[in-house]
């Protein structure tokens, strides 16, 4: 009976220590890229504005975060200008379609004990106008007035109509690895 009341303790601390309320991405620490593999080794490329809110409260013993995340993909950089430039004409198509969005919600899927511990984040990210369902891991680190995330997954670039890049002896393939280092700060 006493290890239940003291895990019980243990628990309720840990929520209570997890900082609560409406936080920003600061863009300073943070970056979301993705890595296209190919013939050649692969490149990566850098979302370079990218804009997060996250609402985050207890609820059940526990907390969740709704999240609203938006990558302008015409800032998008791969490191080559000509690939850039295709990317974003032949591929991206970010003039017709700027913005890349995700809104959905991160539950922790381990022990609130720590103050680092694992969350599934769920939701719809739109791509070129399509809309999916993702769902994938991250890890939470809580500090006192902020979180810090970081995740990878990997994404079809052939489910948000985006075609598989070739030219001449070049040709990527499917899927794409996305990772985040995310900074979130409390929101004024």
């Amino acid at each position: 009976m006493q290890r239940w009341w003291g895990a019980g303790i243990l628990v309720a601390a840990g929520l209570s220590f997890l900082p609560i309320g409406s936080f920003v991405l600061d863009p300073a620490t943070s970056q979301v890229e993705f890595f296209v593999p190919d013939n050649r080794g692969g490149f990566t490329g850098v979302a370079r504005t990218v804009q997060t809110t996250a609402a985050i409260r207890e609820r059940e013993g526990t907390f969740t975060a709704d999240v609203d995340a938006h990558i302008d993909a015409r800032s998008i950089t791969t490191g080559s200008g000509l690939r850039d430039a295709q990317m974003h004409r032949d591929f991206l198509v970010s003039d017709q379609y700027p913005v890349m969005a995700f809104q959905g919600t991160a539950v922790p899927t381990g022990s609130l004990a720590a103050l680092s511990f694992p969350a599934r984040v769920t939701g719809q990210l739109t791509i070129k106008g399509m809309t999916h369902d993702v769902e994938f891991p991250v890890r939470v680190i809580a500090l006192q007035d902020n979180y810090l995330v970081n995740g990878k997954f990997t994404l079809r670039m052939t489910d948000f109509g985006i075609p598989i890049p070739r030219f001449f002896i070049f040709a990527a393939s499917d899927p794409v690895v996305v990772t985040m280092r995310l900074r979130f700060t409390s929101s004024p």
